[in-house]
Formats: C-alpha cells, structure tokens, sequence
C-alpha cells in the first residue's frame, strides 16, 4: 500500500535523480522552456517553483544562498534574481507550465513534454493574469474599451437606498413578477370573455 510518496524515483538512486533536477531546473532558468519527458517536468515542477519563491524573499542574501545550492550556473541564478523575481513578484505560485505533446520519444515511446515558464515573451499559451492583479485589469478594460466607471461604496449605498424608496426588493425580479401578474390576468379576462 502506497502512502505519503511525495516524489518520483525516476529510476534513479537519489544523488542522481537530484543530479538531474538541478541540471534541468538551471536549463529551464536559463532558456525559460525545455522539453523533457512527463514525469520528469511533473517532478521538475516543484523545484522551478521553488526557486522562484526563493529569488522573491524579503532577504535577497538568504534567498540567493539557498538557490545557490541548487542552481550550477552563476548567470543563470543572476538571471533567477534580477529577470524572474521581478516577473513574478505579484503572481503567488504557479509560476510554470507543462504541456504535454502529441510526438512520443523516438527509441522507447516515452510521453514528452514542453516545460516553461509563464508570463514570458512567445510562450505557447498566454497564462491568465495573477489573481492580484485581475480586478485591475477588467476596470481598465472597461474603463478603455466600454466607457464605463466602476462604482465607489457610496455610489453603490445611494443606489441601495432608492431601491429601497421604490419598494423592489428584488429590483428586476420584482418588476418581472409584476408583468407576470397582469398579463396573466389580461389572458384570463380574455378567456373569459370568449367562453
């Protein structure tokens, strides 16, 4: 009975396996997609989201020790702090993405998969905006291209009130129940007179 397996062996001993992570996550920093197998990018994942979450620390120097000891490469954990921390510095996690693709490997038919980073410059599928960062985009959408202004809080209290004068407590709905009632009593009024 399988419980709490948190990774993948790949196949591997251990001091392979992390061998290999770190060369693709440094591969990954380094180009932004790379194409690998399936269940490697699904491991690769957690690592690439890791360091990311490293390059935002409040202590820089902390956090720049620490991918140091994952990543080989010193540009490539510059690039990690200077180019992908600012990138993701609103978005919390989520910060990569695996697709898979449709041509197996060639020798033994192994899925593959494009693994990248999102929020980049000709990625394969534009990434919905940051959850932070979504209600400013639709005001000025519609602030742009429809003209409208969103409503303040009092705004929204004033309009509150005259529902309130008018008596609808369900605005629409009541006026649409209203509608109901007297053209159903027209149709009977109408039956009536024709029997």
């Amino acid at each position: 009975m399988k419980k709490r397996i948190g990774f993948r062996k790949l196949g591997r001993k251990t001091s392979h396996k992390w061998a290999m992570l770190r060369n693709m996550v440094t591969s990954l920093i380094k180009h932004e997609r790379i194409v690998t197998t399936v269940a490697k990018a699904k491991e690769l994942r957690h690592l690439a989201d890791h360091v990311v979450t490293l390059s935002k620390l409040e202590c820089q120097l902390t956090g720049i020790r620490r991918a140091d000891k994952i990543i080989w490469e010193k540009p490539v954990l510059t690039k990690l702090f200077q180019v992908l921390g600012p990138r993701y510095k609103q978005r919390q996690g989520g910060y990569t993405r695996v697709l898979k693709i449709s041509k197996r490997r060639q020798g033994d038919g192994a899925e593959m998969a494009v693994m990248e980073y999102v929020d980049r410059p000709g990625e394969l599928r534009a990434a919905r905006p940051p959850r932070a960062a979504q209600k400013e985009i639709m005001e000025q959408y519609l602030q742009e291209k429809l003209g409208l202004q969103p409503l303040s809080p009092d705004d929204i209290r004033i309009l509150e009130a005259e529902v309130d004068k008018l008596g609808l407590t369900n605005g629409i709905v009541a006026v649409d129940k209203e509608e109901n009632t007297e053209q159903k009593s027209e149709s009977s009024i109408d039956e009536a007179s024709k029997k």
